[in-house]
């Protein structure tokens, strides 16, 4: 018995990394068909984004978290449209969550 409970629970575990990772390669697919059109795939703003920031500039990756990215993302900000009616949250916050990946490596 304490043998299927540890397996439960190893299984349990593997789902949550495996979502996590799913929501990361979401988030990833979803800023390359979304974003990158103006904010490159790289991060770096198209001249039709100016004056967007540089997602891979240091400066923004301190200053801008995930939950203020969420918001922008969702309110739309200047050029940029609202994306609440095209995205879920979850969407919304998994390319939050990826742009946060386009800053050097810390």
């Amino acid at each position: 018995m304490r043998l299927f409970q540890v397996g439960a629970v190893l299984a349990v575990v593997a789902l949550c990394l495996t979502g996590a990772a799913r929501a990361q390669e979401d988030g990833k697919i979803l800023y390359e068909t979304k974003c990158a059109m103006c904010h490159g795939k790289s991060g770096v703003a198209k001249p039709a984004a100016q004056p967007s920031k540089n997602f891979d500039d240091p400066s923004f990756q301190n200053a801008w978290g995930v939950d203020a990215i969420v918001k922008i993302t969702t309110d739309g900000k200047g050029k940029m449209p609202a994306y609440r009616t095209k995205l879920t949250p979850e969407q919304i916050r998994a390319v939050a969550a990826h742009v946060k990946t386009l800053g050097p490596a810390r």
